[in-house]
């Protein structure tokens, strides 16, 4: 088992699944750096970075209230 999250990936990177699924990965999504993961469709990527994407959706809206 994996002692943290990059650790994780980079298991999942060696065996060629999706961290998120456990299916094999044939086509490749995420960042581009391996750090952040690859996974095996684009729902997977959303799916494992769902609270970033919140959290990024949040700060502009808020950001966005400010500017008016």
């Amino acid at each position: 088992m994996a002692e943290n999250e990059e650790d994780y990936l980079h298991q999942c990177l060696e065996r060629n699944i999706c961290p998120v699924c456990q299916q094999p990965i044939t086509k490749k999504f995420g960042t581009g750096q391996f750090k952040d993961g690859v996974f095996c469709s684009l729902n997977c990527h959303t799916e494992w970075n769902k609270a970033l994407l919140i959290r990024h959706h949040q700060d502009k809206a808020q950001k966005s209230k400010s500017d008016e």
